[in-house]
């Protein structure tokens, strides 16, 4: 069952990052989760019957938990969800929300209820029932990622519904009920399989970069749900109807990620790479025919015909593979995360796009850039990456505000190191002050002076939003940025189109921003005067895009630097009227106060538990809670930080995940070997809680460094066995903690896990705040206190069950 539950709120995550967007997912899904802990506050209420068979119960709860499951399927695919029609159909939105949530509270109750009765039923074996359901919980995340592009989300939903029915299965005390729930499950697990590589597919409700009408139109020509991000292909075959600013000519294909979150193209290209730089040279008014804007050529423009080597971070539909070809490229080195659009390339689409990605000259592979870098041991004359980032949920680990590992200062060292004596870093992302700021510190740390000498930014007003960010290894010259000025801004392209420089290498006076964003050491008083946060990241602090300070708009203004592009990403997500960026974490943050309350004053009111206690309640309300906030924190801040060693983030999500929970499965059963109980050895737990969290947060940077050089299967294998000791003793104070209420009035167990679920999302929540403005190890560090209160309330909380007799 606990397989089943992981893997229905896993996919939940990945269907709504498609059908919403990745923030609305995060709400939407954790909104749901407070249904688990809800039933234990359900069982709380209505105790069981000690003498009282709960087979049966738990077999019947458990063919629920299967149809509700299904049945979300066809209801996601009816009602309009669409959050942004909320100021034009008010009622029919909300109420579309409503019956969602009411709808996904369903299994996650009816999952959670299964789990609270056999631990009440069972208490005394909870060391090893635990064990059970942490593993169990582990081995459904791990299913997800390698069924997901077979038979895509809705296929493991039905998976998840036939672990259920397995489970009414194995407590079913009717032999013909037995049958028809295994029987049932077949069916349930073969149709998906056999409708694959066809998907029991999702309905896009949102217009996503116009992804919705796309397919209605039925220019759709290929879907798949890759592991990282659902991948649309668009016909985009030119007309007037398509034509746009960023379109307008030639003939393409729009690769969608989830729905439209991110685009990449396919442009039609005959193979002609000579032609190409003779059309280039000549002309370059069509040169969105082949490219998404003249300033994707920037660098290689800068490098051509030096038999150059390049890295292109994020080679998606590969038109900085292409521009690399057209101008001279000896080598280039394509990365990209998602492996189904590197298949694409080289497959089915390699005819449209010129074959290129088969041109001797290039190297494509699956992989994280950063991570590639790191281990290649090449340095380039050019390394480009361009506005790559993904928002999907798995790749992120969180979905809420994206961490963004190619933005920080450890990053940048990383580029530096790896390009020649005077090779050039081009990146193209939003926020390009912060990029400086962010670039300038890893230049300081690594013992380098006059920076502002080495950087040019180039700036167009269609592109407001993707500056293009030159950093030289060697000082600009006169010669270069006069020829790359006249490049970017030839006369034969339309003035809007053309590309200014904003920030002179050469002259400080006539760049935009001041001496302070070059220096390293970015001024404290500067940044907090200034109405946006463009403050240096880390990977201990790399919420990148991150920048609101203020809640109302901002306007350019070179007084404050304001750059244009900086105020259109600050103020787009209000133009609804609402932070759209954050109103998932005022959303969760009001829930979560709600159920507080809820999951606190009702039990206290009505329960046998509650009454009968008194000041006795308090112990067991925060032990429960402290370790269900700190469990979740360490969890989600660990996948975050060891993203930088693994590289994927697929399988740093699935390592993570995986440890974390094998780990505290093979502690909660080591604690009954060891003896380690109520009575006995029970501040074991959380002494090695403490000491191995800390060992983990202060020697991490250190083991990473040391782990770089490894494989990836390598590297794999040193995170597990870093996370292993943590995670082996969290798995131990939960079972004792339920051992110790074991004698309490019934019901007490059935609190405890509604307490202990409520604060799994809350503390998701703090892990989420706290990093962002205070760091990932702040986050470990606050967890680790958790558990240090959670040792000092044990006593009382055990003391009091002593004194009391079953209800």
């Amino acid at each position: 069952m606990a397989s089943a539950t992981l893997v229905l709120e896993l996919i939940l995550t990945r269907v709504f990052d498609v059908v919403l967007t990745t923030n609305m997912s995060y709400a939407v899904v954790t909104m749901a989760v407070f249904a688990f802990g809800l039933a234990g506050i359900f069982a709380a209420l209505r105790p069981l019957d000690p003498v009282r068979n709960i087979r049966p119960r738990i077999s019947r709860v458990c063919v629920a938990f299967a149809i509700a499951t299904v049945m979300l399927i066809p209801l996601i695919n009816a009602l309009p969800l669409d959050y942004q029609m909320v100021k034009q159909f008010p009622l029919r939105t909300v109420l579309s929300f409503v019956a969602l949530y009411l709808a996904l509270i369903a299994p996650f109750f009816l999952g959670g209820y299964v789990l609270i009765l056999v631990f009440s039923s069972f208490a005394s074996r909870m060391q090893r029932l635990y064990f059970w359901d942490l593993v169990g919980a582990g081995i459904g995340s791990l299913l997800v990622i390698p069924l997901i592009a077979k038979i895509g989300p809705s296929g493991l939903m039905l998976c998840a519904a036939a672990l259920s029915l397995i489970a009414a299965a194995l407590f079913s005390e009717s032999h013909a009920s037995r049958i028809m729930c295994v029987l049932t499950a077949t069916i349930v697990v073969a149709v998906p399989f056999i409708k694959s590589p066809d998907y029991i597919d999702f309905t896009l409700h949102m217009d996503k970069r116009g992804v919705k009408t796309a397919l209605e139109q039925g220019r759709g020509e290929f879907v798949r749900w890759d592991p990282i991000s659902r991948i649309d292909v668009i016909d985009e075959t030119w007309s007037r109807a398509l034509k746009n600013p960023w379109h307008g000519s030639g003939d393409r294909k729009a690769i969608q990620y989830d729905g439209g979150n991110q685009t990449s193209y396919f442009y039609k290209f005959n193979g002609d790479l000579q032609g190409l730089r003779a059309q280039l040279d000549d002309d370059t008014s069509r040169v969105d025919e082949q490219f998404w804007f003249i300033g994707v050529l920037t660098a290689h423009y800068l490098k051509r015909d030096t038999g150059q080597s390049v890295l292109i971070m994020g080679s998606a539909g590969g038109q900085e593979t292409k521009a690399a070809l057209a101008y001279g490229a000896s080598r280039v080195d394509a990365v990209e995360l998602v492996e189904s659009v590197i298949e694409l390339g080289t497959g089915r689409y390699a005819p449209y796009i010129g074959d290129f990605f088969h041109n001797p000259a290039v190297h494509v592979q699956a992989g994280e850039g950063r991570s590639y870098l790191r281990h290649c041991g090449r340095r380039y004359d050019i390394i480009q990456i361009f506005s790559n980032h993904t928002s999907s949920s798995a790749a992120t680990g969180t979905g809420v505000i994206e961490p963004v590992y190619l933005q920080t200062a450890e990053a940048y060292e990383e580029y530096f190191t790896h390009l020649t004596d005077d090779g050039v870093l081009q990146v193209n992302h939003v926020v390009y002050p912060r990029m400086i700021t962010t670039a300038a510190l890893a230049w300081k740390r690594m013992g380098r002076t006059d920076f502002a000498r080495h950087v040019a930014v180039y700036y167009s007003p269609l592109q407001l939003t993707l500056p293009t960010l030159l950093i030289k290894m060697k000082p600009w010259n006169a010669a270069e940025i006069a020829s790359l000025t006249s490049f970017l801004a030839p006369t034969s392209i339309p003035a809007s189109d053309r590309i200014q420089l904003v920030e002179d290498p050469l002259d400080p006076n006539k760049s935009f921003l001041s001496g302070d964003f070059y220096s390293g050491d970015f001024p404290r008083s500067l940044a907090a005067r200034m109405p946006y946060d463009a403050t240096p990241r880390t990977d201990n602090h790399p919420y990148f895009r991150f920048i609101r300070t203020r809640r109302d708009f901002i306007m350019p203004d070179p007084k404050d630097f304001v750059d244009a592009g900086t105020a259109e990403t600050y103020n787009t997500p209000r133009l609804t009227g609402v932070e759209m960026d954050l109103i998932h974490l005022y959303i969760t943050g009001a829930a979560s106060i709600a159920f507080v309350l809820l999951f606190v004053l009702v039990p206290l009111r009505f329960s046998a538990v509650g009454r009968q206690e008194g000041t006795a309640a308090l112990p067991l309300l925060t032990y429960f809670s402290c370790l269900g906030a700190g469990f979740i924190m360490i969890e989600l801040v660990l996948i975050q930080k060891f993203m930088n060693l693994i590289g994927s983030p697929l399988y740093t999500y699935s390592t993570v995940i995986f440890a974390m929970l094998l780990a505290a499965g093979i502690g909660s059963t080591a604690s009954e070997k060891f003896g380690i109980s109520p009575h006995r050895r029970w501040a074991v737990p959380f002494v090695g809680v403490l000491v191995t969290g800390s060992a983990l947060v202060l020697s991490y940077a250190w083991l990473a460094q040391l782990f770089l050089s490894l494989t990836q299967f390598e590297r794999i294998a040193a995170s597990i066995s870093m996370i292993f000791p943590l995670g082996f003793f969290l798995g131990m104070p939960f079972p004792i903690g339920v051992l110790a209420i074991a004698g309490r009035p019934r019901g007490a167990i059935a609190w405890a896990w509604g307490m202990n679920g409520l604060f799994t999302v809350v503390g998701g929540l703090l892990s989420v705040l706290i990093s962002v403005f205070y760091g990932f190890n702040m986050a470990i560090v606050i967890a680790l206190a958790l558990y240090l209160l959670a040792l000092a309330t044990f006593r009382p909380l055990r003391d009091a069950g002593r004194k009391l007799t079953p209800g």
